[in-house]
C-alpha cells in the first residue's frame, strides 16, 4: 500500500493492504448524472448537519464551490456556487458574510490562518483577481467582510504565511503587497508570466505551471532573500503537488508514458515514498505527522490522471485511510461500500475529518474519534 524509498519518519519496507476494487467509476457523459443547483442564501441560517452514518455526516448541506477554515476563531467559511461567502461560527450558527457573486468562478486559496482569500473569477474570458478579507476596517470604522480587487493584469497571486502580504505576477515582473501599508513593491522581472504561485514558507515562493499529461511540468522556489531561483522538479507530465501547510511535505502526481505515479516528496522536490495505490494530491491531506487520502477502489481502463479528475470526466468511489508516520501503521476509517464519496479537499476540524463528496458538492464530517 505504501512503497517506502527510506527510512524517514521511521518507515520502511512495503505494506500491503486496501479493499479490493468492487465498484465501477462513474462517466459523466452516462445520461444519469444530474446537475447541481445552489440554494437560496435565505436558508442559511436554518440548515442543520444530516447523519449519514454512526461517524459520517453533512455538514453543509448544500452544494459549495471551496471551502476553508479559520484559526483565528476556529470558524469555517465556504463559498456557494455563486461565489457568496457564508461563514459557520464556532457554535454553528451561519452567517452570510459576502453577498456578491463571482460570475465564473475558476478557484478560491485562502491564507494559511483562513483569514484571507483569493478569488480568481470572469475565467477565462477575463480573469479577474480579487483578495477576501474576513475581517477589515471600513473608512466608517466599521468591521467585517469585503472584496479587494488585485491591480490590473494581475495574473497569479498567492498569500504569504503570516498573512501581511500578497505576492502576484503580471506581464511583466513579481511583485508583493504589503497590506498593512498598502504599499506595492516590484521583487524581481519575470518573463515566465504563466507560472503559478504558491507561499509556504516566510522566505521562499513556490512557482508551478499548469497540469496536465500534455505539459512537461516543472516547479521552482524563489529565495526571497538573495533572489535565487531553484529547480525543484525538472520536466515531469501531469505534474502536480498538494503540499501540507508548513511546505517541509508534499503529496505528487507525475505521469510516465501516461501511467500517472503517486508520491511522498520532501521540500526540495525528492521523494521519500512511492504510494502503490492511484489516487490524486487533491484526495489527500498532510496533517500533524498524519496522511489521510482518499483512494478510489478502482480505475478505468484509459482513464488519463490527473486530467481526468479535473475536468470531472469521472467519479470514483473512495475509501477514506490514515497513515501515521512515525509508526506506519494504516487505519482504514471509512469504506465507500457504505455511502458512495468522491473525496477532495480534505481538511481536519474539531476531531473530525472535512471534505467535499464530488457526487454532490457538499461538504462531510467523518468523526475520528
Amino acid at each position: 500500500f505504501w512503497n517506502w524509498l527510506n527510512s524517514k519518519g521511521g518507515v520502511t519496507g512495503i505494506i500491503s493492504g486496501g479493499a479490493k476494487p468492487t465498484t465501477e467509476v462513474i462517466d459523466t457523459s452516462a445520461s444519469n448524472v444530474g446537475t447541481l443547483t445552489t440554494e437560496t442564501t435565505t436558508d442559511i441560517a436554518t440548515q442543520e448537519s444530516q447523519t449519514v452514518t454512526q461517524k459520517l455526516s453533512i455538514l453543509i448541506n448544500s452544494p459549495v464551490f471551496e471551502y476553508w477554515l479559520s484559526s483565528k476563531d476556529n470558524s469555517l467559511y465556504f463559498a456557494n456556487l455563486d461565489g457568496q461567502i457564508i461563514k459557520i461560527n464556532s457554535n454553528n450558527t451561519r452567517q452570510l458574510v459576502s453577498s456578491q457573486i463571482l460570475t465564473n468562478l475558476h478557484s478560491i486559496t485562502p491564507s494559511v490562518d483562513g483569514s484571507l482569500a483569493i478569488a480568481e473569477f470572469n475565467y477565462p474570458r477575463l480573469p479577474t483577481l480579487s483578495i477576501f478579507s474576513a475581517s477589515s476596517t471600513s473608512p466608517d470604522g466599521t468591521i467585517g467582510a469585503s472584496w479587494q480587487p488585485l491591480p490590473a493584469g494581475a495574473i497569479s497571486a498567492a498569500i504569504s504565511p503570516d498573512s501581511k502580504k500578497i505576492a502576484y505576477t503580471d506581464q511583466t515582473a513579481l511583485k508583493s503587497i504589503d497590506l498593512a501599508a498598502k504599499k506595492t513593491t516590484e521583487i524581481q522581472k519575470m518573463s515566465q508570466v504563466g507560472l503559478k504561485i504558491t507561499w509556504l514558507k516566510a522566505n521562499e515562493l513556490f512557482f508551478y505551471e499548469d497540469t496536465s499529461v500534455e505539459n512537461n511540468g516543472r516547479m521552482y522556489s524563489l529565495n526571497l532573500t538573495d533572489k535565487t531561483f531553484k529547480t525543484l522538479i525538472d520536466g515531469e507530465y501531469g505534474l502536480a503537488v498538494n503540499w501540507a501547510k508548513d511546505g517541509h511535505l508534499g503529496i505528487k502526481i507525475s505521469s510516465d508514458q501516461r501511467v500517472p505515479k503517486l508520491s511522498l516528496i520532501d521540500e526540495f522536490g525528492s521523494p521519500i515514498a512511492n504510494f502503490t495505490f492511484l489516487s490524486v494530491p487533491e484526495k489527500c491531506l498532510i496533517e500533524a505527522q498524519k496522511i489521510y487520502c482518499g483512494v478510489p477502489k478502482n480505475t478505468r481502463s484509459g482513464m488519463v490522471l490527473p486530467d481526468d479528475f479535473y475536468n470531472k470526466k469521472y467519479y470514483f468511489m473512495d475509501d477514506i485511510f490514515e497513515l501515521d508516520l512515525p509508526t506506519s501503521k494504516i487505519t482504514k476509517l471509512f469504506d465507500s461500500n457504505e455511502v458512495a464519496i468522491d473525496v477532495a479537499n480534505l481538511k481536519i476540524k474539531d476531531g473530525a475529518l472535512l471534505f467535499i463528496n464530488r457526487y454532490d458538492n457538499k461538504v462531510y464530517s467523518l468523526s475520528l474519534q
